[in-house]
């Protein structure tokens, strides 16, 4: 842990080969427990964290909490190998839960073969996401984006909207969100919608 950090939660890694690493000035007032092996959680310079980070199993997790995000009561949880990704300067409220996989496995009853596999969530910079949101595997949402309360995220959502419901649908586009009252609108736009390339490229990504 680099320093001006405060931790006052609880941290328990009991698997193999697991890294974390903690920034300046994070304060991580939350439980922190690694029972995956392999697995490297990142929480970059000047985060708050709340809740519970969990790996149950897996082998080769990551999570990354990007420089400057918030969280209330948040939980996420690797139940497989997988990656969450979460991008600078998001605000998360609380009761929000994450996760790569179902839990549990489902089969084919025909061909016996798994399909329901893990998949990756991503979020983008400057992220706000409000109270009770679940994000299912394979989530992502671009960069600038508002989910409203109560909301279920199962796919793509776009940069710089609004999305709301279960599952959530865009309700308002090219919306720019700020933290404080008093804070300009051209300095919180200028950051995702004014990039070019597209809110998949921002995430690396790529065209679909």
């Amino acid at each position: 842990m680099r320093n001006g950090g405060h931790v006052s939660g609880r941290i328990v890694i009991e698997g193999e080969r697991n890294i974390l690493r903690v920034g300046k000035n994070v304060v991580l007032n939350a439980t922190l427990w690694l029972q995956g092996s392999g697995t490297i959680v990142e929480i970059e310079d000047n985060c708050i964290i709340e809740g519970m980070i969990r790996v149950v199993r897996g082998e080769g997790g990551r999570i990354r909490i990007g420089e400057g995000t918030t969280f209330g009561a948040v939980g996420i949880s690797l139940h497989e190998a997988g990656e969450i990704n979460i991008g600078k300067d998001c605000l998360f409220s609380t009761d929000i839960h994450m996760d790569v996989s179902d839990m549990h496995p489902i089969y084919d009853g025909t061909t016996r073969e798994r399909i329901n596999p893990a998949k990756s969530v991503q979020i983008g910079d400057h992220v706000w996401l409000g109270q009770r949101v679940l994000l299912l595997k394979g989530a992502t949402i671009g960069s600038g984006t508002v989910v409203g309360a109560n909301s279920t995220v199962v796919g793509d959502l776009p940069n710089n909207v609004i999305a709301v419901g279960s599952p959530a649908r865009v309700v308002r586009e090219n919306i720019v969100w700020a933290r404080n009252f008093d804070e300009p609108f051209v300095e919180q736009a200028l950051p995702t919608s004014g990039a070019s390339g597209g809110w998949r490229q921002r995430l690396g990504l790529g065209k679909r």
